[in-house]
C-alpha cells in the first residue's frame, strides 16, 4: 500500500506538476489519471485477489443502493455550497483547478468529457483507500481502526496541494470510510468525491468568465 501510494504521488497527482512542472492540460491529466487506474484500481485489484480477497470484499460491488444514493444526495447538498464559498476565499484552489485546464469549460461536450474521465480517477482513488487499504487493515485493526488509518494515508498524499484542500482531506476520508462501509461499496464515496470535484472546476470556471464563453 505505501509502495502503490508513493508511486500515485509521483505519477499522477500532485506529482506532475509539482516535480515536472506540467501544465494544467487534458494530455496532462489524462496521462495523471490513466497512472492512477494503474496504481489505485488495477494493482491493487490483482493483489488482493491474488492474496485470497475478493472485489465484493475490497467493496468494488453496487453495495447497499438506497443507502448509497441517499448518503450521496445528503453529502452533495452540504458540500456543494461549501466548496462553492470556499473557492471563492481561496485563490490557491483556482490555481490548481481545472486538472485539465480551462479548456474543459468551453462546451457542454467538453464538460461531460471531463467528467466522465474525472470519474474514472475517484474510482479509482476510492477502491484503493476506502477499498484495498480499508478492506486490507480491518481483519487486523478493527473496522473503526481501519476507517482511521485509512484517512490518514488519504491526507497524507494530499500533501502539495492546495492547503484547503489538504485541510478538508481528513474529516473528508472519515466521511468516505464510513459511507463505504455503510453501504459495501466505494461507488458512493466516489460520486460524492466527484461531485465536490466537478463543483469546484466548475465554479472556478465561472468565477473566471472561461464557463462556456
Amino acid at each position: 500500500g505505501t509502495v502503490l501510494q508513493v508511486a500515485f504521488w509521483y505519477l499522477a497527482t500532485p506529482g506532475p506538476t509539482l516535480l515536472a512542472f506540467a501544465p494544467r492540460s487534458l494530455p496532462t491529466a489524462t496521462v495523471g489519471i490513466t497512472w492512477t487506474v494503474v496504481t489505485l484500481l488495477a494493482v491493487p485489484a490483482l493483489i488482493f485477489t491474488a492474496t485470497g480477497g475478493t472485489l465484493r470484499q475490497m467493496r468494488l460491488s453496487r453495495g447497499d443502493a438506497r443507502a448509497g444514493w441517499a448518503l450521496v444526495a445528503v453529502s452533495a447538498l452540504v458540500a456543494v455550497p461549501v466548496v462553492a464559498l470556499a473557492s471563492g476565499s481561496a485563490p490557491a484552489l483556482a490555481t490548481a483547478y481545472p486538472w485539465a485546464g480551462d479548456e474543459v469549460g468551453r462546451s457542454v461536450p467538453s464538460l461531460l468529457g471531463w467528467a466522465a474521465l474525472y470519474a474514472l480517477y475517484y474510482l479509482s482513488f476510492e477502491a484503493f483507500y476506502r477499498g484495498y487499504l480499508l478492506g486490507a487493515l480491518e481483519g487486523r485493526f478493527g473496522t473503526a481502526g481501519a476507517v482511521w488509518l485509512q484517512a490518514f494515508a488519504a491526507t497524507m498524499v494530499h500533501l502539495g496541494k492546495p492547503l484547503p484542500e489538504t485541510l478538508a482531506a481528513l474529516p473528508a476520508s472519515l466521511l468516505f470510510g464510513v459511507m463505504a462501509v455503510r453501504t459495501r461499496s466505494v461507488v458512493y464515496p466516489a460520486l460524492t468525491h466527484l461531485v465536490i470535484g466537478l463543483t469546484l472546476d466548475v465554479v472556478v470556471l465561472a468565477r473566471a468568465g472561461a464557463l462556456f464563453p
